[in-house]
């Protein structure tokens, strides 16, 4: 039996490859936005007996017995935050497939979601801590993760919480999320539906592109609402700690602190902020740049925070780069763009090449624009050419332009420079919402470069009325998130 067991861990540790990788689509079915576990569990039961007429019944059913019984890779699901790639918390074979199907660091911890307190309270064996009644009360279901201790007689798998005496909980707020759990009746396991350092997914098809063969179902709720992941919070911690940035912002936890006298009137942060100077390498005007598809220069303080005296991250997020684009990213300051540092950037790649490329090469770069004007001022011609797929079906068609330009070497052997802006305007949130999705149109557009703005930070608090304190910190505790994912998503800054 111990030989059986360890092979069967061993096996578990390899990814699954030559699955039919299968969309089941949760949108068809009537789920209430608010339902007690064995409601949900009555709707998944009632839908499942007409699986041998409904092929879409008879993928969920599949789906749902595949994660009861832990015999098959993971199964991405929706939240409101990204796509999660579930398995069941308590099988550590189960969480070692989700490990290998992303390619994930086996010392990163995992965040379990549930479907109701008295799931949880039932998964650890006790009432939930007294700093977190009123604090889930408030944010659950939502993108809140919490940390508990890990019980003595704990029924979760070790992999879920490697190297740590803490779990990070939580609560989605998407209901086909909460009834997926439900169904299962399991605490599901689950990071972002993607391969490890990649952009995480905000609809079935990323995760699809990304782990197509590798798992059997992707259950489709439609596009993610948040695009951030959820904020890890500490409140076994005095004072309690945000481990990472998220949907949930400090400045909301302070008030609800102040709200109730408790601890998380002085919530900290417990994470290592963007240096917004020296946490990428800084390019100037004399310095090389990698060619298209080259390896991109490491971000140099991703690795350093890390709390936890034993060197593991105490919460997903904390110690890998995480996000990249196949793209090399380079991230522009205000003053940079104004000093016209992008076309001076274009006419650099295209100089570059020019003499290390024997074919005339094209170069694609995509440009992520808030507040700059469309083409981040880089002179241009509008494209007439047939608008390609990876747009057309694309929800940010609408706001992309296509255009060429022609600066830089005056050679007939200058490079095609072909750009995508993507203009969403200066409101944070949607970048937020939207960064993975557009990283991930570049990737499909197969852009040689992306040319993104530093986020612009608001007003400090010092500089507003009382009024509006409130909702500007809350406002730059958002930039705080898109900040840290942005950040770890590129390899190159310019500052002026």
């Amino acid at each position: 039996m111990s030989s059986l067991t360890t092979g069967t861990r061993h096996l578990a540790a390899l990814p699954y490859t030559n699955c039919i990788t299968r969309i089941v689509d949760l949108k068809t079915l009537d789920i209430p936005e608010v339902a007690s576990d064995e409601e949900y569990r009555q709707i998944y039961a009632k839908y499942a007996q007409g699986s041998k007429e409904n092929k879409n019944a008879g993928l969920l059913r599949d789906a749902i017995e595949s994660i009861k019984y832990g015999i098959s890779p993971p199964v991405a699901f929706p939240t409101e935050t990204v796509y999660g790639l579930g398995a069941d918390a308590t099988n550590e074979p189960s969480i070692a497939g989700i490990f290998a199907a992303k390619g994930r660091p086996s010392d990163n911890p995992l965040i379990v979601h549930v479907s109701s307190i008295a799931q949880l309270e039932s998964l650890t064996g006790s009432a939930l801590p007294e700093i977190y009644k009123n604090l889930t009360a408030k944010f659950w279901p939502g993108p809140l993760t919490i940390l508990l201790p890990v019980g003595e007689n704990s029924k979760f798998a070790k992999n879920v919480h490697p190297g740590q005496q803490t779990i990070g909980f939580r609560i989605p707020s998407s209901k086909y999320a909460r009834f997926f759990i439900a169904a299962t009746n399991k605490p599901i396991a689950g990071p972002s539906a993607n391969s490890s350092g990649k952009p995480s997914p905000t609809t079935a098809r990323h995760v699809l592109d990304d782990l197509d063969g590798k798992i059997n179902f992707v259950l489709d709720g439609g596009p993610c609402e948040v695009g951030v992941e959820s904020s890890v919070v500490d409140g076994l911690h005095d004072p309690p700690l945000i481990l990472r940035p998220g949907g949930v912002s400090q400045a909301d936890l302070i008030a609800h602190g102040r709200e109730f006298g408790n601890r998380f009137a002085d919530t900290a942060i417990g994470y290592k902020r963007h240096d917004t100077t020296n946490s990428l390498s800084t390019s100037s005007a004399s310095s090389p740049s990698p060619l298209p598809n080259g390896s991109s220069e490491s971000l140099t303080n991703n690795d350093i925070y890390v709390e936890d005296i034993n060197g593991a991250p105490r919460a997903p997020g904390m110690k890998y780069r995480h996000y990249a684009p196949k793209g090399h990213m380079i991230l522009f300051s205000p003053t940079s763009v104004k000093n016209n540092r992008a076309k001076a950037k274009v006419s650099e790649l295209c100089n570059s090449l020019i003499s290390c490329i024997a074919d005339k090469p094209t170069i694609k770069i995509g440009i992520i624009s808030c507040h700059w004007e469309s083409f981040a001022g880089i002179p241009h011609q509008l494209s007439s050419e047939a608008v390609p797929s990876a747009i057309a079906h694309s929800a940010y068609a609408p706001i992309t332009s296509i255009s060429r330009t022609t600066i830089g070497s005056t050679s007939e052997d200058a490079p095609t420079v072909i750009l995508y802006d993507v203009h969403l305007g200066k409101d944070i949130s949607a970048l937020a919402q939207s960064l993975f999705g557009i990283l991930r149109l570049f990737d499909d557009l197969n852009c040689d470069y992306i040319f993104a703005e530093t986020v612009r930070r608001s007003a400090t608090v010092e500089e507003l009325d009382a009024a509006i304190c409130h909702q500007n910190q809350t406002k730059r505790d958002l930039e705080d998130a898109v900040i840290d994912r942005i950040e770890k998503a590129a390899g190159e800054r310019i500052e002026d």
